[in-house]
Order: C-alpha cells, then structure tokens, then sequence
C-alpha cells in the first residue's frame, strides 16, 4: 500500500518510542503504542504539490529529518508484512529540520 499526501500534507515516519523511560521504567507495547508517548521527531516520506508553497524560510525535502508537532495530524498504521507507522499532518507542523 502507498499513501499520497494531497494539497499541503506531508507524510512523517516517526521515530520509534523507546521501550525504557529515562528512569529506567520499561514501557509495554500498548503503553508505546498511545500518543502519551509518542514523539515529535522524524523523517519525511512525501509530501503533496502545496507543500511549503505559501510558507517562508526553507523547504524541507524528502528524506530531511524534522521536528513536528508533537500531537499534529493523524497517526497512520500499516501492517504490510510488518508493522509502519506514520504521521499525516499539515506542512505547517513542521517546526524545524534537523542538521547534521
């Protein structure tokens, strides 16, 4: 399955959530799966032909890792022989793209 962003979405594979907290606690997967503790972190999969068209600063591309909003868009699962998950939201969102 391929999904298509329209308009000005753009499409994010989060990065996975840890099964340990800083503290040490492990988490379980039902815990991981909730958006309490999802993340805010990621890389772009695609995006639609509005993408940035009407914002100013740069235009991140795919491939760039971002910072989004952490509770932005809908969260998407794939289970296509294993399990994806991904983040739909709007290109405003994206509140920065991270550098090496």
């Amino acid at each position: 399955m391929k999904i298509k962003p329209t308009e000005f979405k753009v499409l994010i594979k989060p990065d996975k959530v840890e099964g340990q907290t800083r503290g040490g606690l492990y988490l379980p997967d039902s815990a991981r799966d909730k958006q309490q503790f999802s993340v805010d972190r990621g890389e772009i999969i695609d995006f639609g032909e509005g993408f940035f068209r009407d914002l100013p600063g740069p235009v991140p591309k795919v491939g760039d890792r971002v910072i989004f909003n952490r509770y932005a868009g809908s969260l998407i699962t794939i289970d296509d022989n294993g399990r994806t998950d991904y983040r739909l939201c709007n290109d405003k969102d994206i509140c920065a793209i991270l550098e090496e």
